[in-house]
């Protein structure tokens, strides 16, 4: 009878094979359903960028001295629009048409051209840039309310660039809220 010496693990053997596992497993943290998987910058507005034509710091403006609501804009009413176009080629451009299921019309005033490499800039905060024309684009006519913390689609359409969704989040309020105290104050 002759005896086979049996292997048996040792304790060290099952250690590392557990830590070989558990480095295997938290590889798979780090997938597309991870938290860094989806962050974005920390600006206000949305940006996108269709062809040459890059949008920048998108947003609808919050409405100045409106007390604190669910909806800062309602049905029937008008909503300013920033943003920042860049038309990063050297061939001129220009913005055709603005639409948005969220109103009636998106209204479109001052001069849409985008020469080469210039910068057409809408907003109430807006300073005339070199190499810039201003436009102002308004929601007109709402068909639904404008809340915070949500975002509502504009189509933007381009002569050359063609149509490119926005996404615009409302942007933030330029004043405290009417029913906070301000910092710092110890008025009572």
């Amino acid at each position: 009878m002759s005896r086979t010496k049996r292997i048996r693990p040792t304790g060290a053997a099952v250690v590392i094979g557990a830590m070989i596992g558990m480095v295997g497993l938290a590889g798979c943290g780090a997938g597309q359903i991870s938290q860094t998987s989806n962050q974005v910058a920390a600006v206000s507005g949305a940006n996108i960028v269709v062809g040459h034509i890059a949008v920048r710091n998108a947003l609808i403006e919050y409405p100045v001295g409106v007390a604190p609501a669910a909806a800062v804009y309602r049905p029937g009413e008008t909503a300013p629009i920033q943003m920042a176009i860049v038309n990063e080629s050297d061939e001129a451009d220009r913005l055709v048409r603005a639409t948005s299921r969220v109103a009636g019309s998106v209204q479109l005033s001052g001069d849409t051209s985008l020469p080469g490499n210039h910068l057409l800039v809408s907003g109430t905060e807006v300073r005339a840039l070199p190499n810039s024309n201003e436009v102002q684009i308004t929601l007109a006519g709402l068909t639904d309310e404008i809340r915070p913390g949500l975002s509502y689609p504009v189509l933007l359409t381009f002569e050359r660039a063609g149509d490119v969704v926005v996404d615009l989040p409302v942007g933030n309020p330029a004043e405290a809220r009417l029913d906070e105290a301000p910092v710092g104050g110890g008025g009572h």
